[in-house]
């Protein structure tokens, strides 16, 4: 049964993708033309979307709309260093297709409008493996959204006003995996409240959030995560199209945030706990063909933990119509030893997986990535591939150097 799944999902992502043309650029951004009384006439793409859509109807004073929601992420990679070989087939089997196909996300919901100032969305993991499908809750939330100014919810969230690659969806990302300071400050999926809004050129956001970790919603067990943001885009003063700049606050008040409460082994633990405070300026800028991450990030240790800092650099260029050049660099310092390498991929060195000098910890990290990404329907479908390089040195000890290349190729398709 589940080799079936899997060979009619892969079917279905191939003949998806051949159906039409490469769409220009990201699916989402909106181009401004005259008025016409010609209907634009949809493509493969936009019918078979469409169908996602269950319902929609804005005459109807109780339910406005109702739509599937999802996303499935494939990917591949093989990766060489001075202490051994790893690759997604070093991932669990439960995570991947076949021997070396990993699932890196599959999710499953719906998202839906009542009475016309609410939104109900909600979506849950699936095991790769089917067995048993549902794995935990990734998101369930109630929003008051009366304006674009106001918007106030409760429930599970992704808590990821924090950083600009953190704030970023997966579906959206332009590298495969996250940079390493931006994935050990992440803080989870916690269950509480959010309030975030735009007006004019200013955008701004504030969440309270439980610091545990649960497949379901929070037990209340640890401490409190707060997180606040402000930004405003600077793009009238600069004369460009985007340059939203933006400064965020984490707050982490207890040791025991980030710890799993649950029964699930494979939800993560984060090291929420173990920063008190996390600091992120960062930028976001587009022209034309042009784009441009940027983060500076710090953030203090709690107790033993030394103190962290980094700084992130993503810039963009359209080769064509569909075809996008990405670049990043990433560099991370740390007091005692206060980096480590990414489970996903470098910390699987073999042999035998997992055998790393010093547990693959270290003071100051390099990596540098360069890919390409084919946009086959904007991020709602596209192929990625990337390689990068990564460096970590010892510091003043006697552990933690690496040096590594890593090569990933995927496909990513949201709904």
């Amino acid at each position: 049964m589940i080799p079936l799944i899997r060979k009619s999902t892969l079917t279905l992502l191939a003949a998806t993708a051949l159906a039409t043309p490469a769409s220009a650029g990201p699916a989402d951004t909106v181009v401004t033309e005259p008025a016409s009384t010609t209907p634009t006439p949809l493509t493969g793409y936009d019918r078979l979307w469409s169908h996602f859509t269950l319902y929609k109807n804005d005459d109807n004073n109780v339910l406005q709309e109702f739509s599937l929601q999802g996303r499935l992420q494939l990917q591949y990679a093989i990766g060489d260093s001075d202490q051994g070989d790893y690759g997604s087939e070093d991932r669990p089997e439960e995570v991947r297709w076949g021997d070396s196909l990993e699932v890196r996300r599959w999710r499953l919901g719906f998202k839906s409008k009542w009475f016309r100032q609410w939104k109900l969305d909600g979506q849950v993991d699936v095991n790769p493996d089917i067995d048993p499908f549902y794995r935990q809750i990734y998101d369930l939330n109630l929003t008051y959204a009366p304006s674009d100014a106001v918007n106030f919810g409760i429930g599970k969230y992704k808590a990821n006003n924090f950083g600009i690659e953190q704030i970023t969806s997966s579906k959206e990302i332009l590298t495969f995996e996250r940079s390493l300071l931006a994935n050990q400050l992440f803080v989870g999926e916690l269950t509480g409240a959010r309030f975030s809004g735009k007006k004019d050129n200013w955008v701004y956001a504030a969440g309270l959030y439980s610091g545990d970790i649960t497949p379901e919603f929070s037990s209340f067990e640890t401490g409190a995560v707060f997180q606040a943001s402000i930004g405003y885009d600077f793009h009238e003063n600069l004369k460009i199209e985007k340059a939203l700049v933006r400064l965020d606050w984490q707050h982490s008040n207890d040791a025991t945030n980030g710890v799993n409460v649950g029964d699930e082994p494979r939800l993560s633990t984060t090291s929420a706990g173990l920063y008190t405070n996390a600091f992120s300026l960062n930028g976001h800028f587009e022209q034309g063909k042009w784009g441009l991450y940027t983060d500076l990030v710090t953030a203090n240790g709690r107790g033993t933990t030394g103190d962290v800092w980094g700084i992130t650099l993503i810039p963009s260029y359209y080769l064509t119509d569909g075809l996008q050049l990405v670049a990043r660099y990433q560099y991370a310092n740390a007091e005692n030893d206060g980096l480590r390498l990414q489970s996903r991929y470098e910390r699987l060195t073999a042999p035998p997986v997992g055998t790393l000098t010093d547990g693959g910890r270290g003071e100051n990290y390099h990596a540098v990535y360069l890919g390409l990404n084919y946009y086959l329907y904007g991020h709602k479908l596209k192929l990625m591939g990337g390689v990068e390089y990564h460096h970590m040195d010892n510091g003043n000890d006697a552990g933690g150097e690496f040096d590594g290349v890593t090569g990933i190729a995927g496909l990513r398709m949201s709904f």
